[in-house]
């Protein structure tokens, strides 16, 4: 047993300083008792993770050579090899920045919506056939990624992201405006369906998280 003159407390440590103010402690002896401040031993390291993950690039990398090589082999032309190549690629950055990272909920969106949008153009260049991407499937992902924001900015609106949310509802917005605009779609109902969409999604986030969106705001611009 020790004592700690300054805080006048007997301490039941093996340890030379006191727990609480880390001053010198004496000895006053007495039976020994279990020390109650054993500093805590770090956890061993889970490998399982890392290991499955080397196994998953393992196989990831001999799917995309096979498919390569039998697509070059029995017939080049349409390069279909490129989808599952890039299919492939879309689920790491699924698992790794999506999944298991903790970045914010706009950016995986955002990456999200990109990388879905490409790997579609990327089908439809090598099925080489027709403007269904522009036409069904970028209207498509809009309207649902809008429907998403907005559920997203209230359901965190006493948290950061809202003006997040707020931007990439423009984006999307002016992305269908200008598909019309410069009449890159010949079916222009979904389009419209997305500028509705939009326009009143951007009012419902004034409306129910205007305090909110002005906070931000001025905090991100310094207004």
């Amino acid at each position: 047993m020790k004592r700690c003159e300054h805080c006048n407390v007997d301490v039941a440590t093996t340890h030379d300083t006191c727990p609480l103010c880390f001053r010198e402690l004496v000895d006053i002896g007495g039976r020994e008792t279990p020390d109650l401040f054993k500093e805590k031993q770090p956890k061993p390291v889970i490998k399982h993770r890392v290991l499955l993950i080397k196994i998953f690039l393992f196989l990831s990398i001999i799917a995309a050579v096979a498919c390569l090589t039998v697509n070059l082999m029995v017939k080049p032309i349409p390069m279909w090899s490129l989808v599952v190549i890039v299919s492939i690629l879309y689920c790491w950055v699924l698992i790794c920045h999506t999944i298991l990272s903790e970045r914010s909920i706009f950016e995986k969106l955002l990456l999200q919506i990109g990388v879905v949008v490409g790997l579609l153009f990327l089908c439809e260049w090598v099925a080489a056939g027709g403007k269904w991407m522009v036409d069904y499937v970028i209207p498509a992902i809009s309207m649902s990624a809008i429907l998403v924001l907005f559920i997203l900015s209230q359901a965190l609106k006493y948290h950061k992201g809202v003006l997040s949310f707020f931007i990439m509802t423009i984006i999307l917005v002016l992305l269908s405006g200008a598909l019309l605009l410069f009449k890159a779609t010949s079916f222009k109902l979904l389009n419209i369906i997305v500028l509705l969409e939009g326009a009143l999604s951007l009012l419902g986030m004034i409306l129910f998280s205007g305090g909110v969106l002005k906070t931000e705001f001025s905090k991100k611009f310094h207004v």
